[in-house]
């Protein structure tokens, strides 16, 4: 299946604010969405995306229809997730491939909101792992990469992302098209119809809050499930809490390559996206990269466009 690229995101174009997970707070909303006002852009939510029943942000049937909606309009050039939390994924079975081909914009989230990108780009269609409104985004530039978003939305070629605050390691270089996520959120799409295909791929894992052996089970999983063949690369996010204890005796850095031994692809470590505590680096899924951990400054850049 070709690739198909979203139309580039210019100043004067409508985002459109979905919450299809967890409930959100008006006040983080509309930090946010000035946010991004003041980069030019338009931003338009529903007056019902504040609602809350049980753990989200209204029934599946308001967030459903919400996503629907933005997806469908020919005003809305751009979708942003207004934060995660747990829910996208109740959404997937009717959310047809064919409708994502046909109505290709670009649709940015993270944590939860992996489920959602894996199958927009199982569909086709290049996906944004990127800031969301209600979190990183109304941080403004502490929060989230500001010129390297607009970098990538809005067709820059040849965008080299942040790498002074990674750690290498296993050297080497490889190119393949970015895919990943989440970690928890990857392992939950194995047997399912939308499970990540990692094929010719730069895998991205990132999370929080993990204890170390819980990160060797999500692994340990991946690889049986044969995830790992033909990866040409693996970038971890920062790894935000992932320890057991501060005393513990060992690095989760330690875990991960006796994990990966038995590869010969380059990892880095300590990659800004998704859960981070530095400002959060947006990355395009589907699109192609290269990563060369063989000299001192590690380069991890794009081959191609992520819009058109």
């Amino acid at each position: 299946m070709n690739l198909i690229k979203p139309a580039a995101l210019r100043a004067g174009h409508r985002i459109g604010i979905v919450a299809p997970a967890s409930n959100i707070k008006q006040d983080l909303l509309d930090e946010g969405c000035r946010e991004l006002e003041a980069l030019g852009f338009k931003t338009y939510y529903r007056p019902d995306i504040t609602s809350s029943y049980r753990y989200f942000s209204g029934t599946r049937q308001r967030r459903l229809g919400e996503f629907l909606e933005m997806l469908r309009s020919p005003d809305i050039h751009a979708i942003f997730c207004a934060r995660g939390g747990y829910g996208s994924g109740q959404l997937i079975s009717d959310v047809d491939a064919d409708l994502i081909r046909e109505n290709a914009k670009i649709i940015n989230g993270s944590s939860d909101i992996t489920l959602l990108l894996n199958w927009v780009e199982r569909a086709g269609v290049v996906a944004f792992h990127g800031p969301m409104v209600a979190t990183a985004i109304r941080q403004g530039t502490e929060g989230y990469d500001r010129a390297l978003l607009l970098d990538l939305l809005q067709g820059k070629h040849a965008v080299k992302f942040p790498t002074g605050s990674t750690k290498v390691l296993r050297s080497g270089s490889g190119e393949g098209r970015l895919i990943g996520g989440c970690l928890s959120v990857v392992v939950a799409t194995l047997g399912t119809p939308n499970e990540i295909d990692t094929g010719e791929s730069i895998l991205i894992l990132e999370d929080q809050d993990e204890k170390p052996y819980r990160i060797d089970r999500m692994i340990t999983h991946l690889k049986q499930a044969g995830k790992f063949e033909g990866v040409r690369g693996v970038v971890f996010g920062e790894m935000l809490h992932c320890i057991q204890h501060p005393d513990q005796g060992y690095t989760l850095e330690d875990v991960l390559l006796d994990l990966l031994r038995e590869y010969t692809f380059p990892i880095l470590y300590s990659f800004p996206t998704g859960h981070t505590s530095r400002p959060n680096v947006m990355v395009p899924f589907g699109v192609r990269a290269r990563l060369d951990l063989t000299s001192n400054t590690p380069l991890f850049e794009l081959l191609e466009s992520a819009v058109a």
